[in-house]
């Protein structure tokens, strides 16, 4: 695993949780009651091919695309959490989380672990190392 792979994780997170919010308001406009009109006129259901049908088709293929996208995100995510989880040490685990996936700086980091900026980048120096040696016995 490389730096530059860790440093995409926060970004495909990211990208999976806005698409999941996007699936979210696609349901919501797809699978949402509709008012019923209340004149007293009498009405008849929609025909094939109609604008609402068509548009509940558009809505359905979106909702399917998004879903897809949200899936390969997921897997991607795994992957790298497979790899994360390969070291040993938790404190290491825990830098690698809070730096590439939540994204805090180093100072957060040096506060949330309660360590030095020197001993912060040690650990994540030695976390790198492990990450490479596992991914070039593989």
């Amino acid at each position: 695993m490389t730096k530059e792979q860790l440093r995409a994780y926060r970004d495909i997170k990211l990208e999976r949780d806005k698409l999941a919010t996007m699936v979210e308001e696609v349901e919501a406009v797809l699978y949402s009651p509709r008012s019923q009109r209340l004149d007293g006129m009498p009405r008849g259901g929609s025909a094939p091919g109609s604008e609402v049908e068509e548009a509940a088709i558009k809505h359905a293929e979106l909702l399917e695309r998004y879903r897809r996208k949200v899936a390969e995100l997921s897997a991607a995510l795994i992957e790298v959490e497979n790899a994360i989880e390969v070291l040993e040490d938790p404190t290491e685990r825990t830098l690698i989380r809070l730096y590439y996936a939540q994204g805090l700086t180093w100072e957060e980091v040096c506060v949330e672990l309660n360590y030095s900026w020197r001993q912060t980048h040690r650990i994540h120096a030695r976390a790198l190392e492990r990450l490479k040696a596992e991914k070039a016995t593989e």
